[in-house]
């Protein structure tokens, strides 16, 4: 028995319109189709799952008959599952912080290879929300962006191709997608230049092989105090851990000194499983918490921001702001470009 599932009868809609009447679609022609600018919303959050749909059948074309026997198989657990979130990320409101400020909880990494700027968020939103709703501020002009050391300048909101294409926030607003836009080549950095770019503080970075777990912990439990933002990361040669990816980056968002316990979050929404391919800790969510031993053994380096530290280039923007109040006319920061 065949069995329609959200994603098939959504290509099934839009099939005949796609295909102009033809009985196949290539995976070229669904290229085409998604660098259409006409399209927009739902049918973006369709054709950008629907262009795997192929190879995961194994052939070139998109047919009915490739349908039938994709709903005879009971679907593909990963590419419903994009098509669920892809419709999500479209109902992300046009607005900043519509829920009052950021969450971490919210944070989900896009289709690009921004781990590191998404950890670094994902850990600021938990430290310290306020400096994110310093960072980004709706005005009558717009929105505008702050960077540390930068002059400010408006940009847009998210279209429907960045929201299916970049970090997402979801309900919680459109913040973090505008930081993955405006910021996306800073996702290929390390860690360190990446927390002082959204920051403006210099960072400490400690290999894990020359840490000892005292040291670990001391600093674990300095930086959560003084609300740091903290990044932990695999390396490719790190310890092979169901549910750990390797050369990827994870933001530290707590630590319990009485327990010796890290608490993480995967940008990618992905945490260590057990032999039955469960989540350790029962909550498939993202997060999860680890024993110092554990966090020291699978992870290779980890950057603490230097909150007492700014950069050369943090203190001199601020040094520009404050010249710049001073000055007759000033306005009291320096002026939005477009």
């Amino acid at each position: 028995m065949i069995t329609q599932t959200p994603f098939s009868q959504a290509i099934r809609d839009r099939f005949n319109g796609w295909s102009q009447g033809r009985s196949s679609l290539h995976v070229t022609d669904i290229e085409k189709l998604l660098s259409d600018p006409k399209l927009g919303g739902d049918d973006l959050a369709v054709l950008s799952v629907a262009r795997d749909l192929p190879q995961q059948l194994g052939g070139q074309d998109l047919t009915r008959a490739a349908l039938d026997q994709y709903e005879q198989t009971g679907g593909a657990r990963r590419l419903e599952a994009r098509y669920r979130d892809n419709l999500k990320r479209l109902q992300t409101p046009p607005s900043l912080f519509p829920e009052g400020g950021p969450d971490s909880n919210a944070v989900a990494q896009g289709q690009e290879q921004n781990c590191v700027l998404t950890s670094t968020c994902i850990s600021l939103a938990q430290q310290r929300p306020e400096c994110l709703t310093q960072l980004l501020s709706e005005t009558e002009n717009g929105v505008v962006l702050r960077l540390p050391g930068e002059k400010e300048r408006c940009v847009a909101m998210p279209t429907d191709r960045e929201l299916l294409t970049h970090s997402c926030a979801y309900q919680n607003g459109a913040w973090m997608t505008i930081l993955s836009r405006e910021l996306g080549s800073i996702g290929a950095l390390k860690p360190s230049k990446a927390v002082q770019k959204v920051t403006g503080h210099k960072v400490d970075q400690d290999l894990m092989v020359a840490t000892s777990e005292a040291s670990l912990r001391k600093k674990l439990e300095s930086a959560m105090e003084k609300r740091q933002v903290v990044i932990a990361g695999r390396g490719g040669f790190d310890a092979e851990v169901p549910g750990l990816t390797r050369n990827h980056s994870y933001a530290v968002i707590g630590y319990d000194p009485n327990f010796a316990r890290v608490r993480l979050q995967d940008p990618e929404g992905n945490e260590p499983r057990d032999a039955d391919g469960k989540a350790r800790d029962g909550d498939y969510d993202g997060q999860f918490s680890l024993s110092v031993k554990e966090f020291k053994s699978w992870f290779s380096s980890i950057h603490y921001e230097e909150t007492d530290k700014p950069s050369f280039w943090g203190s001199l923007f601020d040094k520009l702001k404050d010249s710049v109040a001073g000055a007759p006319g000033g306005g009291g920061g320096v002026p939005v470009s477009s």
